[in-house]
């Protein structure tokens, strides 16, 4: 799927400052299309994604509005534009000229609507186009963060809680120590007593937290 580009214009009119006038409809939702004002720069990270920024400068002639004269401000100042195009997960962009000339028709036609009602004109949304620009996509997708299960977690607790007791249950108690001196003998002669010890094979413990794997 080729990439696609989305049109923005900043540009300001006979009594009104520089402003947005169109933007992505996806940086109006989330209200982060202020972005745009800054001149600068060829990447911007709005809402966790990174958008490749390509942008160009335009003074205003008549024909681009259809008066005999170019358009200036209340202090006789020549109108200029700002526009370009942002392309989502991008990190740059070669712009072509079919490309830039696409952007600029679009940008022209929404700054004439504004030049003829400043006081009511408002912010217009753009759509994307397919470009003819050469893009270059990111290379890294960006790390998701996997939310635990309550019960996963609870599950890990009640493990760990098992392996500590089966460590301390199976260590036993330390063996007393040796006395000190040898026991007296005496010359009375005892029973001959013949013990008889059963053994029981112990498990083995292995490493903590093993056996609940």
């Amino acid at each position: 799927m080729a990439a696609q580009g989305w049109p923005f214009l900043v540009a300001r009119g006979r009594q009104s400052g520089y402003a947005v006038r169109l933007a992505p409809d996806f940086l109006i939702q989330t209200h982060e299309y202020g972005l745009l004002e800054d001149g600068t720069g060829t990447q911007i990270v709005a809402n966790g994604r990174t958008l490749a920024v390509v942008r160009a400068e335009h003074t205003v002639t008549g024909a681009d509005v259809g008066l005999a004269e170019a358009p200036r401000d209340e202090h006789s100042r020549p109108l200029h534009l700002l526009y370009g195009f942002v392309c989502p997960d991008a990190t740059a962009v070669r712009p072509s000229d079919v490309d830039m000339s696409r952007t600029l028709e679009i940008a022209l036609d929404v700054y004439r609507r504004f030049l003829a009602d400043e006081s009511g004109f408002t912010l217009a949304a753009s759509s994307p186009f397919p470009l003819d620009s050469t893009v270059a996509a990111l290379t890294t997708p960006p790390v998701e963060r996997r939310r635990v299960a309550p019960y996963a977690v609870a599950g890990l607790v009640a493990a760990a809680a098992v392996a500590v007791i089966a460590v301390m249950s199976l260590g036993g108690e330390d063996p007393p120590p040796p006395p000190l001196h040898p026991a007296p003998t005496t010359s009375v002669p005892r029973p001959t007593v013949t013990s008889i010890v059963q053994t029981t094979a112990r498990p083995d413990p292995g490493r903590p937290g093993e056996q609940n794997r």
